[in-house]
């Protein structure tokens, strides 16, 4: 698929207590854990359009005192080739849930769930053209644990578990959280 990509993207997640993430003095908490997992799939979806998030404008908010500091945030992205998008990640709300992470182009859209993902199209007559495939929800651990012991089996890194990659994701993240509290100044990430 190819296109101009604008992007969209949104995670709703009940909560979870776990001491290491819904302890303050643990900077960045739910956002922390679960939004950098977020990111790098929205990241995978826009590398495969050429595209990467170059820079974020947030505004955070605490929903709940037990997630503090911070449990959403709601941004403006743009692509380092310019594609504005938005991105919402909230673990704070207690009537949403859900993860969902979409890249829109001229061309088309993907939109990934924990269990399938859709491919929407315009086909060579000019219709849309609507593809989706499941998968059983996986947290996906096992998958990861498999391509990292093939990763020292074949003497090759996987490219999805490159440290770059994640500290990327943590990058894009700590923008998020340095906008918010700049009250939604741009940071580059």
């Amino acid at each position: 698929m190819i296109g101009i990509a604008l992007l969209g993207a949104g995670l709703f997640a009940q909560e979870r207590e776990q001491s290491l993430i819904t302890t303050p003095a643990y900077q960045g908490g739910f956002l922390l854990d679960g939004g950098v997992h977020f990111i790098a799939g929205l990241r995978m979806l826009l590398g495969a359009v050429g595209e990467d998030v170059g820079e974020v404008s947030a505004r955070t908010a605490l929903l709940q005192a037990k997630l503090a500091p911070v449990d959403t945030v709601h941004a403006v992205a743009k692509t380092d080739r310019g594609a504005i998008g938005t991105m919402s990640i909230s673990f704070g709300t207690e009537f949403k849930s859900g993860f969902e992470v979409q890249v829109v182009t001229t061309e088309g859209s993907v939109t990934m769930t924990p269990v399938d993902v859709k491919v929407a199209k315009r086909g060579q007559d000019g219709k849309k053209i609507e593809e989706r495939r499941e998968f059983t929800r996986s947290s996906g651990v096992p998958a990861e644990l498999e391509a990292f012991g093939a990763s020292l089996e074949e003497g090759t890194a996987d490219e999805r578990q490159n440290t770059a990659q994640a500290l990327k994701d943590l990058a894009i993240l700590q923008g998020l959280l340095e906008s918010g509290a700049a009250d939604g100044q741009a940071k580059q990430v």
